[in-house]
C-alpha cells in the first residue's frame, strides 16, 4: 500500500467507504472541549452552564474556553477535554472504595476524573513509562486536588503490557486509555502525514493488545475493564477485542454501554466528528469472568 498523504487517504477510505469525505473534512475543523468544574475550587461559571447530555460530571459546553484559571481555594477551576474523553470513566462506574488502575494515565485527565469519582477512598493506581509524563500527572494533581484528597492516589512507572506478570487479579477496574494512531493530529501535521505508513497502525495495535491482555489478568474476576483510543483505524479498536476474544475465549463478557452521543460499533462504542462534533474516540468494555 502507498505510503504518505496518498496511502492515508487511500487506507481510511477503504475503511470509512463515502463517509470518509465528510469525516475527514470534520477531523480538520477546530476542537471545541468541555469544561469539567473542579469540586475544590469553590468555581461556578458566570453565566448559565450549557450541559451536554450524558455526562455526570459538573460541566459546560462552549466554543471556546479562558484557561484554567485557579480560584481563592488555590485551585484550578475546571479542566478542558474533549467530552468522547470523559466517557470511558463514565463507563467504568467507579464506586468509592474501590481499587482502580489506569494504565496509560498521561496527560492525566481521565485520572483526575477517576479520582473525582472515588472521593478519596479506596485506591487509584495512574501508570506511564516516561518520567516527564509522570511529572505532568502529578502536577495535574496538585493543580486540582488538596493534599488531604491525594491519599489514595499512587504514581507508577510500570510497562503496562508486563504488568500481569507481577500482579494478578487485584483491580476492581481498569482503564487502558491506550497509545494509539491518533490521526487527526497526523492530518494536522504535514510532516506526520508525509510520513504516514500503514505499517504504523498494524505496529500500535500489537502493542495495544498486550496491554488489554494484561489489563484481563490484574483485574479480578467479575471487575470491569475500559479499553479506548481516540484512533480511527479499526485495527486498534473493534479489531483488538476481536483479537481478545481469539485468544482468550471464555475468560470476558462484553458489556454494551450506550451513551447520550456517538455509536455502536460491532463489540463498542464509537463517537466521531461528522455527527457528534467530538471525537474521534473508541471504548469497549469487558467483564472479566475467570
Amino acid at each position: 500500500m502507498t505510503k504518505g498523504a496518498s496511502g492515508f487517504e487511500e487506507f481510511y477510505a477503504g475503511m470509512y467507504g463515502e463517509r470518509w469525505p465528510r469525516l475527514r473534512e470534520a477531523l480538520l475543523l477546530p476542537k471545541k472541549h468541555v469544561a469539567v468544574v473542579n469540586p475544590f475550587s469553590k468555581y461556578s461559571f458566570p453565566e448559565q452552564a450549557v450541559r451536554l447530555t450524558g455526562l455526570s460530571f459538573e460541566h459546560d459546553v462552549r466554543d471556546s474556553f479562558l484557561p484554567p484559571e485557579k480560584t481563592d481555594s488555590g485551585y484550578l477551576n475546571y479542566y478542558l477535554l474533549d467530552a468522547a474523553s470523559i466517557l470511558p470513566v463514565e463507563a467504568l462506574g467507579l464506586v468509592p472504595g474501590e481499587k482502580v488502575v489506569d494504565l496509560c494515565a498521561a496527560p492525566g485527565g481521565k485520572s483526575l476524573l477517576c479520582a473525582f469519582k472515588l472521593k478519596n477512598q479506596g485506591l487509584l493506581v495512574s501508570n506511564d513509562r516516561s518520567a516527564a509524563r509522570r511529572a505532568r500527572i502529578h502536577r495535574i494533581f496538585d493543580d486540582y486536588l488538596p493534599k488531604t484528597e491525594q491519599k489514595n492516589l499512587t504514581v507508577t512507572a510500570h510497562d503496562a503490557s508486563k504488568w500481569g506478570l507481577y500482579q494478578k487479579s487485584i483491580y476492581d477496574k481498569v482503564l487502558l486509555d491506550a497509545p494509539c494512531s491518533s490521526e487527526r493530529h497526523v492530518l494536522e501535521d504535514p510532516k506526520e502525514l508525509s510520513l504516514w505508513a500503514p505499517g504504523r497502525t498494524k505496529a500500535i495495535a500489537i502493542s495495544q493488545f498486550a496491554m488489554l491482555a494484561a489489563g484481563l489478568d490484574i483485574v479480578k474476576v467479575g471487575g470491569t475493564i475500559v479499553y479506548s483510543t481516540c484512533a480511527l483505524s479499526q485495527l486498534e479498536n473493534d479489531d483488538i477485542i476481536r483479537k481478545l476474544h481469539q485468544k482468550r475465549p471464555g475468560r470476558f463478557e462484553l458489556i454494551r454501554p450506550e451513551f447520550a452521543f456517538g455509536e455502536p460499533t460491532e463489540f463498542g462504542w464509537q463517537v466521531l466528528p461528522d455527527t457528534t462534533g467530538w471525537g474521534p474516540f473508541y471504548l469497549s468494555v469487558v467483564r472479566r469472568l475467570r
